[in-house]
């Protein structure tokens, strides 16, 4: 009964949002709503409370049918108001209606009336204490928030990484994955489950038990396999001529044994980039992955492929990857995840067996062995299980806080139930540490281990059940909703958490911003380490995630058991004996949509519309329109609250989106779509509009009407103000890719947003105007991330004027591009600045003695004669806490000195076309982990070889692209 509890959380939220709609103003109205809420937490506590006690003849598909009918009559209800308040005020001014709208709310009610009673005679009985709680005050919840609204502000730590999980820098497309450079908060009663008492802790409690958690120190979990990453990497380093060598090495083990750490560790180790010069490369193996898309994705990540193709796309795929095999250059291929079922696996072995030479190698991972004994040129590895001594550490290195756990010794009770519990498996130790990290005593954590104890016992354990069934219903379908993409799909965290927003998945509260709740869930969710980060961001902030693969299968399972979305293939593949259960709500693309055969009575209750299908670069998907078509229908709107299409390559929408009244989300990002339908400005629900990376540049100005939209990204896009901005897009959080030019209304028009947490702005202003913005920006106080770029009516950088930036203190992205007449003092600087980039400031003074005051900079970037100076100098002390830094096209930079002391933690180093540049500062190799020099002179480089240290990996690059406009590279050379 889990998942139809997390549903009822859901829908609970949703009537919620509706009784406090502004449009809902009658008390007549009002109330039954609320004794609507009052019985759905009635039914709730069923779920809670006799999840064992359930009568065989209802199943998850009888509660859920109940559930759903409630929630599509809110939503229609809803919709219906909607239209209504659009049409002129109609439903204001007719009883009829309103007497209408409440017969329809009581005969929700007593549906629901109905079925709690039957469940009363089918013997399930709910304890006096969670009657009481059932019924308990509205206000409940909000106190709840309150106080971890309280406690948000006393952790900064804490604070501060949620906030900037949603900072939006992805400028990268989905597709290019080695090229990235850049709750439920009430405190439940005390459930039962499974005859063991399982207190959740309140949101306080759990900050409490993870303050120390940060991403920037969490350790990598390698543990207990470094001594089989060295045996391989030399192995792999094995040629014909010496002996002993293997085309395939295949890491054979059951799941969640390790076999993807043990080869990631080896992908990305020094000796491997070393070696393997011609280049790598890693693709997942999945079911709905053809042949050409594996070699097509081969391909693309080995760069010298690119002679042989046309277009982007090679001519005969499965040649040229045999004949780069072939050649002298070493290669090196991962292939994760194989499966036993042959097919697809079959084709490509033969392809990398025929490719076979003396230094390109092949990695595969698979839990069969018999895929492992592929052919006589394979060399297998079989995993093996950690001793206790690598469990405890592994365990201490992924449970939060690590201090709290660390005084049990080897010998300790509970720790000897954790490795009796774990028994070297990897994927245990990680989830367990995770469960275990939310107990808020002792006491409660040696029950827990106790009753897990007895269930391995009796073989009846599943870490993924346990871990699952802990979560508080409002987290549990957030986490569910992960398995909607595609396995090892790393997910952009923007793109997560507004999602999660826009299904209605996240409570609302009355004093923190929806996107810090949702900000809580993910945190909440990674801490218990069901979500993995998979990339960051410069500033150690989480950028992409991902599902363990193991998670994801027992996840998807469960997305079938509620009908929370279903998987569109090469071929539909709908379940018929489901459809007389449900109808779809979520449909998620894989394949071309113009396969489906579903009418319009199987779609007219869709929620949301989200493709992956991101294969075919030069052909528009035109049917997409015709499926929203579908789904629009005869009554003429939709309840469709998400409508997905990043990386789609220029869908055809249909004229009449307007009509979706219930569009929260509309994602256009790297669709490169020309146009958009003019209707967009008629979505009163939308929350997030992103047409980053299109080719759109113009919106209509009803845009500023959409009183709930919270998101805006555009692609530098002019925008005219409306004459009378008395509220301008009161809740808007981000406005990124905005153009403002002198008809652009400034002092009452973008001063009236005050809120704004993501600010990407493109200016050409007379010096008026520009003093105007400079004073708006000023004094945006929740600002967490800003861009300005100054241009002239050429497209070329201009002055940037700017004022003191000091009262930005939750400021941490900071890009300019623009010249300015010298560097801000340091005290006009924000105080909590962690990423500063300058492209074309032509300063004249050396701007380092200032920037190395920063006390919080992490990555410096300078590039693009951003420094006009024959010699900076880094003084002492400087840059305490600075990890990265960027030098570009410092075209006059002759001599850098950095004295005693300045930058010691600095661990990256990229350095291009800055041709004069003498010498390399020695003092830096001490620290420096990567170092990349591109189109630097040979005197520079071979000076670099000679004094780097062997911790340090260098890349020289001959070659470089640049992306910028014609315009910008033109005045870069100029200057």
């Amino acid at each position: 009964m889990d998942v139809v509890e997390a549903v009822v959380s859901v829908v609970k939220q949703k009537l919620t949002d509706l009784e406090i709609e502004e449009t809902v103003v009658f008390d007549k109205v009002k109330k039954p709503m609320k004794e609507i809420k009052i019985k759905l937490k009635k039914m709730g506590g069923f779920f809670i409370d006799n999840s064992m006690k359930v009568k065989k003849d209802w199943t998850n598909h009888d509660y859920l049918r109940i559930v759903y009918q409630v929630e599509d009559d809110i939503e229609k209800i809803a919709l219906s108001l909607e239209r209504q308040r659009c049409c002129f005020l109609f439903f204001f001014n007719n009883r009829k209606s309103c007497r209408k709208l409440h017969r329809k709310i009581d005969r929700i009610g007593s549906a629901i009336e109905t079925e709690i009673n039957r469940l009363k005679n089918l013997s399930l009985l709910i304890p006096t204490a969670s009657w009481k709680y059932l019924v308990s005050d509205e206000n409940g919840f909000q106190n709840n928030i309150n106080e971890s609204s309280h406690s948000h502000h006393q952790r900064n730590t804490f604070g501060q990484s949620v906030n900037n999980i949603i900072i939006d820098d992805d400028d990268h497309h989905p597709a290019d994955k080695e090229k990235d450079d850049d709750d439920q908060v009430v405190e439940y009663p005390c459930p039962v489950r499974n005859n063991v008492a399982v207190k959740t802790p309140s949101l306080r409690q759990r900050r409490t038990l993870t303050f120390s958690f940060s991403y920037e120190e969490e350790e990598s979990g390698i543990v207990g396999i470094q001594d089989d990453v060295n045996a391989l990497v030399k192995r792999l380093k094995t040629s014909d001529d010496e002996g002993g060598c293997y085309a395939i090495l295949s890491i054979v083990g059951a799941v969640g044994s390790g076999k993807t750490t043990l080869a990631q560790a080896i992908y990305k180790s020094k000796g491997v980039k070393r070696y393997f010069n011609g280049g790598r490369a890693w693709v997942f193996f999945s079911k709905d992955y053809t042949k050409e898309d594996l070699l097509l994705s081969l391909l693309k990540q080995l760069e010298s492929s690119k002679d042989k193709c046309e277009g982007g796309v090679p001519l005969n795929p499965e040649q040229v990857l045999v004949d780069m095999l072939s050649s002298a250059n070493r290669y090196l291929v991962v292939v994760d995840n194989v499966h036993a079922d042959g097919g697809v696996w079959d084709e490509l072995k033969h392809v990398f067996l025929e490719a076979r030479n003396r230094y390109s190698k092949i990695i595969l991972t698979t839990c069969h062995e018999q895929v492992g004994n592929c052919s006589s040129s394979a060399d297998l590895h079989r995993m093996k299980g950690l001793n206790h001594q690598e469990s405890r550490k592994m365990f201490l290195n992924k449970a939060r806080p690590r201090e709290r756990f660390t005084k049990y010794a080897s010998q300790d009770q509970n720790m000897m139930k954790i490795l009796e519990i774990c028994q070297g498996m990897p994927l245990r130790i990680v989830l367990l540490a995770g469960l275990l990290s939310t107990k808020s005593s002792d006491d409660e954590l040696s029950q827990v281990l106790e009753h897990i104890c007895r269930q391995c016992h009796a073989h009846l354990f599943n870490i993924q059940s346990f871990c699952y069934d802990d979560l508080p219903a409002g987290r549990k379908l957030c986490l569910i909703y992960l398995a909607l993409f595609p396995k090892e799909f790393d997910i952009p965290v923007r793109r997560l958490v507004r999602l999660w927003l826009a299904e209605g998945f996240v409570k609302q509260s009355p004093t923190m911003a929806s996107e810090d709740v949702a900000g809580e869930y993910f945190e909440d969710l990674v801490n218990r380490n069901l979500i993995q980060i998979s990339k960051f961001r410069s500033d150690g902030s989480p950028r992409r995630c991902r599902l363990p693969s193991a998670l994801h299968d027992y996840l998807l399972s469960k997305t079938q058991e509620i009908n929370l979305f279903h998987v569109h293939r090469s071929n539909f593949d709908y379940n018929k004996e489901a459809e007389g259960q449900f109808v779809l709500r979520r449909i998620v693309e894989y394949q071309d949509i113009k396969n489906c055969s579903l009418n319009f009575s199987q779609l007219q209750y869709l929620r949301s519309y989200i493709s992956f299908n991101i294969q075919k670069k030069d052909i528009p998907a035109r049917e997409v329109a015709n499926f929203v078509k579908k789904i629009i229908g005869s009554r003429g709107f939709g309840l469709l609250r998400v409508l997905d299409l990043e990386g789609v390559y220029k869908p055809s929408l249909p004229d009449k989106l307007g009509v979706l009244f219930n569009l929260r989300y509309l994602g256009l990002r790297w669709t490169f779509l020309d146009n958009l339908p003019k209707s967009v400005g008629d979505l009163p629900n939308l929350e997030t509009l992103d047409l980053k990376h299109t080719n759109i540049n113009s919106l209509p100005n009803s845009i500023w009407k959409l009183k709930h939209l919270r998101h805006l990204n555009l692609n530098e896009i002019r925008l005219d103000m409306p004459k009378k901005p008395l509220r301008l897009l009161p809740g808007l959080l981000t406005l990124w890719g905005l153009f403002v030019d002198d008809k652009s209304s400034i002092k009452n028009g973008l001063s009236k947003l005050h809120d704004l947490r993501e600010l990407g702005i493109t200016f050409n202003l007379i010096l008026e105007s520009s003093l105007d913005l400079a004073d708006w920006i000023s004094k945006l106080t929740s600002l967490q991330s800003l861009r300005l770029r100054s241009k002239d009516e050429r497209g070329r950088p201009s002055e940037l004027h700017l004022k003191s930036l000091s009262a930005l203190d939750k400021l941490s992205h900071l890009n300019m591009l623009g010249s300015l007449q010298k560097l801000p003092d340091i005290h006009d600087f924000p105080p909590g600045l962690k990423v500063l980039t300058l492209s074309i400031s032509r300063l004249t003074e050396d701007p380092m003695p200032i920037l190395g005051q920063l006390q919080s900079l992490t990555v410096l970037r300078l590039l693009a004669n951003s420094c006009l100076r024959k010699k900076i100098v880094c003084p002492v002390g400087g840059f305490s806490k600075l990890k990265g830094l960027k030098l570009w096209m410092l075209n006059n930079l002759e001599e850098w000195d950095v004295e005693e002391g300045a930058m010691p933690n600095l661990k990256e180093l990229n350095i291009r076309c800055c041709c004069k540049l003498s010498i390399l500062p020695p003092i830096l190799l001490n620290s420096l982990e990567e170092l990349v020099l591109t189109k630097m002179p040979e005197k520079f480089v071979a000076n670099v070889r000679q004094q780097k240290r062997d911790h340090t990996y260098l890349t020289v690059n001959d070659h470089w692209s640049f992306t910028s406009l014609p315009a910008e590279v033109s005045y870069c050379f100029s200057v």
